[in-house]
């Protein structure tokens, strides 16, 4: 029997598609326990965690993680700035999934002390360029970051899938709700929910302007104060992940 429908996705890659779940709302999400494991776990490489921590530490989006540059990135303060890149290739004709639109203002996020020390290790001695590269110093991809987070989701035995209801065929597919977005939107959540201000985690996701209306009170960017808030509410930093 089929479970009964009650949240339709509108994102443009799943027009008329429909997660079919029992589960409220709120159960859907990563909650703090996974989102510890996929960022603390021994096995997890060094840099495939850093960047899924960066993600749920300052609700940056994936794709911004991946354009950081190290010349970006103050090591003392443990700030990292993401900024608007030129992309470097274009998309192929017709393929609306390769677009990728950059912050057009720059947001700077702070990391905790141990994110701060993988990001060395990383890094190493280069002075520039894209953090997130392979052993030939060519930039990692997306697709490659959201495969390995199902794959470590699925050895550490948290992934978790929801029936996707394609209407325009009729099929119904597995949906993995362990991604790389799923920690960003986890973050925020968690950092919410510990009692952090609504209005200042949503400066650190970047909601347009128009979002932060619709869903919180209009604030300025003050850094300074989504920082702090940070510290103070956010379980990564609490806890000392």
């Amino acid at each position: 029997m089929v479970k009964q429908a009650i949240l339709t996705q509108k994102s443009t890659r799943i027009t008329n598609g429909k997660l079919l779940t029992d589960q409220a709302l709120l159960d859907r999400g990563m909650n703090v326990e996974e989102c510890r494991a996929i960022c603390t776990s021994p096995q997890i490489p060094l840099r495939e965690k850093l960047f899924f921590r960066i993600i749920y530490e300052t609700q940056l989006r994936p794709f911004e993680v991946l354009n950081l540059l190290i010349e970006n990135w103050d090591r003392e303060q443990r700030l990292v700035t993401a900024v608007r890149v030129k992309q470097k290739t274009a998309p192929a004709k017709g393929d609306r999934r390769k677009k990728i639109y950059l912050p057009s203002k720059p947001r700077t996020v702070i990391l905790t002390e141990n994110t701060n020390l993988m990001l060395k290790t990383v890094v190493s001695n280069r002075k520039k360029g894209c953090i997130f590269v392979n052993v030939d110093g060519n930039m990692l991809t997306m697709a490659w970051f959201k495969d390995r987070i199902n794959h470590y989701a699925k050895l550490l035995g948290i992934q978790k899938d929801m029936k996707y209801y394609d209407t325009r065929t009729g099929e119904i597919h597995p949906r993995h709700l362990v991604t790389c977005m799923a920690l960003r939107e986890a973050g925020e959540r968690h950092h919410d929910n510990a009692g952090g201000s609504r209005k200042l985690s949503a400066v650190a996701a970047g909601h347009t302007m128009a979002v932060k209306e619709r869903h919180y009170e209009k604030v300025g960017e003050d850094f300074e104060q989504v920082h702090e808030s940070y510290r103070r509410f956010h379980p990564a930093f609490v806890e000392g992940w």
